[in-house]
């Protein structure tokens, strides 16, 4: 039986409007599993899950809880302490959506459009450029005695694996790059961009966002003939509604968004939770079994997704826990990741763990993305590991969060290479 505090209230505990502790939000999320692991957050309207059992369950029933309700056309946070914040979840335009605000048939057609992406052939033809340009990254950075992790490697190598996926030109995709690091600090509720004052910017930042990638599609129409381009641009060729091009304009924008920030922020985690242990890091290069492992467990503590959203529909029961029809559940992936009913010793980085995390999801919206993002870090870990003698964290590391993401905006590292 879960005992709660006296006169606590869940938002006393974990409370998501709080910029500080979103970027370490662990030791909170600790006392929500144990005290209030399905918690009602008054002044957001909004129920906050934390438990692996009960995340993966709510992840698991898109019948049950909706993502489209979650994240469709009124999807505002807002928050009855601070009438100026209004962090926007909307993640569909206002005819047309894409696969994470989308249930049933329609998310499985959006699905079926961006999965030829992340198909197997698609990964195995762009690893080699992925992996040469890992190469020319840090061959270019042999002259330097540090450097930093997010900014020098992580991000350039993010930007151009996942627009080589998609198929955009390197000019375009640095362009959504700093178009995904913009939205990111708009729901981040310490930033200005998250204030409604700011909407109209950002309203215009994701019109640029939305021209580029129309150029870059009918760029790709036009040096592509019928029927051999990817899901997206035979999309953007049929597409004769609004409907249709706003759905594909915005599957490309989510794609790039998802594959650049996820990549980015695991990296930057596992780099920050092995370099003092050279052992480790001398084997990566030469066991791929250990490499894979600590992939995998980096990606479950770093949980770049900390948390996402559904609402319920009809009456439910979470873990015991009645919510009502149209309550607004935070689903806290990062928390799950953590569970100590589950991970035995969770808070440590174990590559010999076989638990499944949910770092990228559960149910029909597990993301597509994973096998990419597992072989840019292989490429990524595996080369850093085999130029480097040492690699040694330089103090300075700041971290970025938002509602529901988190990872390292800096991480300087000071690095001696082999010659």
């Amino acid at each position: 039986m879960t005992i709660k505090e006296a006169h606590i209230d869940a938002v006393d505990i974990f409370d998501p409007m709080d910029p500080q502790l979103l970027k370490a939000p662990f030791a909170a999320y600790r006392r929500l599993r144990d005290q209030d692991p399905v918690a009602y957050l008054a002044p957001l309207d909004v129920w906050a899950v934390s438990r692996y059992a009960d995340v993966r369950s709510v992840l698991a029933a898109p019948d049950a809880f909706s993502a489209a309700r979650a994240f469709g056309r009124h999807a505002i946070l807002t928050d009855s302490r601070r009438p100026g914040l209004q962090l926007n979840l909307r993640f569909s335009g206002d005819s047309g959506g894409v696969v994470s605000s989308t249930d049933g048939e329609d998310h499985a057609r959006l699905r079926r459009m961006v999965a030829r992406l992340m198909s197997k052939p698609r990964l195995d033809a762009v690893e080699a450029g992925v992996r040469a340009h890992v190469a020319r990254i840090l061959d270019a950075l042999r002259d330097r005695s540090a450097f930093d992790v997010v900014d020098d490697l992580a991000k350039p190598v993010a930007t151009k694996a996942i627009g080589d996926i998609i198929g955009l030109g390197d000019d375009t995709a640095r362009s959504l790059a700093a178009w995904a690091d913009l939205t990111a600090r708009a729901l981040d509720p310490g930033d200005e961009l998250a204030l409604a004052a700011a909407a109209p910017g950002m309203m215009l930042s994701n019109l640029t966002g939305a021209r580029t990638v129309t150029s870059a599609l009918d760029a790709r129409v036009a040096g592509l003939p019928e029927g051999t381009g990817s899901g997206l641009v035979e999309a953007w060729r049929a597409a004769d509604s609004q409907t249709a091009r706003e759905e594909t304009i915005l599957s490309v924008l989510q794609l790039f968004q998802a594959g650049y920030e996820t990549i980015v922020s695991a990296l930057a985690h596992i780099v920050a939770g092995s370099v003092a242990d050279r052992p480790r890091w001398a084997a990566l290069a030469a066991n791929p079994a250990t490499l894979a492992g600590l992939i995998d467990e980096g990606t479950r503590l770093a949980s770049p997704v900390r948390a996402t959203f559904r609402t319920a529909v009809g009456r439910q029961q979470i873990g015991g826990t009645a919510v009502p029809d149209g309550a607004r559940i935070m689903i806290l992936i990062g928390s799950a990741n953590r569970d100590e009913r589950v991970f035995a010793d969770p808070d440590r980085m174990r590559p010999e763990r076989a638990t499944p995390h949910v770092a990228f999801g559960a149910g029909p919206h597990r993301c597509l993305g994973r096998f990419l993002a597992q072989m840019e870090s292989r490429h990524v870990l595996g080369e850093l590991a085999a130029a480097t003698r040492s690699v040694s964290a330089l103090g300075g590391e700041r971290v970025a969060a938002n509602i529901l993401k988190a990872g390292y905006d800096h991480l300087p590292v000071a690095v001696e290479w082999h010659r």
